[in-house]
């Protein structure tokens, strides 16, 4: 069976939507279905056509860059045109040459529009998936894009809700995120975790005896940096508490840029964390800096279904998360939540967890691999969109 899949962007491009992208696209190549994506070209990079993963999966790069946030209209516009008239060419060409028989578009638009589009040109039928509410054209997405989808998939129970209330929708179906456990690992040994430290270069702050927590994201959004400076509130509380020899040992890694890191860097000066808090930017190795963590803060006022807290559990890692979007269904009871902003009781979960460190990391550890491998991984997620692809197809 061939799939048409169009989204914006793709893994190694960023953001949640792009790694699932990716993911899902790997996973059906893998089980002897075709998949053409057509995307924009990643960030920095120029001039790639098209990119072939394997024999059953190949990339086609339009002429554009996916826009970044605080677009104004009239920018946003043009990148919808370009991306609308390149994305439906390409999507002619593709159908001609392989014979679509699904496509599946994953917001923002305009890659439903095009689905919808190829749908009333040569009927054929499509899938769409809503990662988020929060982008331009919304209500015309809606009415027009996702009436007309065989099935909406959603990431969140909270979208799903909205649209079938606001919307009077019933083709609306919540849909997890997937993630490959197999490719992540847990250090099993003190010599294990000072070697990937040295691997990491970062001998300089961290110690093989440290206590490691980190928090991933990107620092693009005020409203994601106004969490991670929350969560270095708590842990500042926590510190306070703490003699010199035990305070020495806790490390917070902020790994992440965005235009509103200068907001956290000040926070961290001013509560004089510099020996315990370090921002480390963007980093390639999150496999490896997961391998050697201890515990993964997420203390987000938006969220939807993320990655990282998936990540984190295919690692061994407990998580702090706050009780957004589907982070509390995620963690379940192999970590901790907390509601945005409260910060002191941040401090009492770090305090009870390392209070109760022998005791319980070890259970929390092996909970969350047990819960990420049982739910979220790519084989169940991928066999349940197989399911659905095979499904309509019969049914066409």
């Amino acid at each position: 069976m061939n799939i048409l899949r169009i989204s914006t962007r793709i893994y190694p491009d960023v953001g949640g939507p792009a790694k699932q992208v990716r993911i899902l696209s790997e996973f059906l190549s893998n089980n002897n279905f075709s998949s053409f994506n057509i995307t924009c070209l990643p960030k920095n990079k120029y001039n790639i056509k098209k990119e072939k993963i394997n024999n059953n999966f190949i990339i086609y790069y339009l002429p554009l860059h996916a826009p970044g946030i605080n677009l104004s209209v009239f920018r946003y516009l043009g990148f919808f045109i370009k991306y609308l008239i390149y994305g439906l060419f390409k999507s002619i060409k593709i159908h001609r040459k392989y014979r679509v028989d699904i496509i599946h578009a994953h917001t923002p638009p305009p890659t439903g529009f095009i689905a919808y589009i190829m749908s009333k040109i040569f009927r054929i039928p499509y899938f769409y998936t809503i990662h988020g509410l929060d982008y331009p054209l919304f209500n015309l997405d809606i009415k027009t894009v996702v009436k007309n989808s065989k099935k909406t998939f959603t990431i969140t129970r909270k979208i799903e809700n909205y649209l079938k209330y606001n919307f009077k929708l019933n083709n609306i179906n919540w849909f997890y995120n997937g993630i490959e456990t197999s490719k992540y690992f847990h250090i099993n040994t003190i010599e294990q975790k000072e070697h990937i430290i040295e691997q990491l270069k970062l001998n300089s702050i961290i110690k093989r005896n440290d206590f490691i927590i980190i928090y991933i994201g990107y620092m693009i959004f005020q409203q994601k940096v106004k969490g991670m400076i929350d969560f270095l509130h708590g842990f500042n509380l926590f510190l306070k508490d703490l003699d010199e020899n035990e305070r020495r040992r806790i490390k917070l890694l902020y790994i992440g840029e965005g235009k509103y890191s200068s907001n956290l860097e000040r926070k961290i000066s001013e509560f004089n964390l510099k020996n315990n808090t370090f921002i480390l930017g963007k980093r390639k190795e999150i496999k490896e800096i997961l391998a050697i963590t201890d515990l993964l803060a997420l203390t987000s006022y938006i969220e939807g279904f993320p990655n990282v807290i998936l990540e984190a559990m295919a690692s061994k890692v407990p998580c702090l998360g706050t009780n957004v979007g589907e982070i509390k269904f995620i963690i379940g009871e192999t970590g901790y939540i907390v509601e945005p902003g409260d910060i002191k009781n941040i401090k009492n979960i770090l305090q009870k967890y390392i209070n109760s460190l022998n005791l319980n990391q070890y259970e929390l550890m092996n909970k969350a691999l047990f819960r990420v491998r049982k739910l979220f991984d790519i084989k169940i997620i991928g066999k349940k969109l197989l399911n659905e692809y095979i499904k309509l197809k019969m049914n066409v």
